[in-house]
């Protein structure tokens, strides 16, 4: 009897012991595999961000919204065919949306994903009808979900001419510097940040600096007002006292 119920609680601690192991290996898979998903929606993300234009008017906004109280940001960029539509077969350019919304079979589940819309109407007459599987009327787009199970999302725009992070990207003409996304999977626990880069903002001219006069004229030319008068020639430099 007894050498029967100390088999039996061998038997329950190796059984206790297994699953404990296996499911540590279970949640230790879906961290790496949650880890991973993650970090390749911000390595597209930045390839994206990487392809934005300087100059092209609206290539870059972004606004915020709340979806059940928790936010629920918008990031819109321009682009061609290639990675930001997922296809290389997309004719002229695409507006394309970091977004969440319903899941189409599951509406009470969340997914992040890209809203495409076609830039130039004359392209998106010529599309199937079928491309366009989500929204109503003039308002129809295509969506290409992500990532499941998002609770919320929130972008932010770090803006040098204020040296601060602001919720909202309406300018056409400037580019941030630098865009930090949060994601969360559950509203209560901490969110996967991710800090991207901007390149165009570097390639956009600085406000408030011109350079060259109002009629084109370099600095020092004395042609024009930003250079000032040139000295006549054989003038000798003031003598600072």
């Amino acid at each position: 009897m007894v050498a029967t119920l100390i088999i039996a609680l061998m038997t329950f601690g190796l059984f206790r012991f297994i699953t404990a192991n296996l499911m540590a290996l279970k949640f230790s898979t879906e961290l790496h595999d949650e880890r991973q998903s993650m970090q390749a929606l911000v390595k597209f993300l930045q390839v994206q961000i990487n392809h934005i234009p300087p100059r092209r008017q609206g290539a870059l906004v972004g606004a915020p919204f709340k979806f059940h109280d928790l936010s629920s940001d918008e990031m819109t960029w321009l682009c061609s065919a290639g990675h930001g539509v997922l296809t290389d077969a997309a004719p002229d350019s695409y507006r394309v949306t970091l977004a969440l919304q319903p899941a189409k079979d599951s509406p009470d589940i969340l997914e992040l994903g890209l809203r495409r819309e076609v830039v130039a109407s004359e392209a998106a007459a010529k599309i199937d009808a079928d491309f366009f599987t989500r929204g109503s009327g003039t308002q129809k787009y295509d969506w290409r979900p992500l990532m499941r199970g998002i609770a919320a999302i929130k972008i932010r725009y770090f803006d040098p001419r204020l040296n601060a992070s602001v919720e909202r990207w309406n300018d056409l003409n400037v580019r941030p510097t630098l865009v930090t996304v949060s994601i969360w999977r559950n509203a209560s626990d901490a969110p996967y940040e991710a800090v991207l880069d901007v390149p165009a903002s570097r390639l956009q001219p600085v406000a408030g600096i011109q350079v060259g006069g109002a009629d084109g004229a370099q600095p020092g030319d004395g042609t024009g007002k930003a250079g000032g008068a040139r000295p006549p020639p054989g003038a000798r430099p003031p003598i600072k006292r």
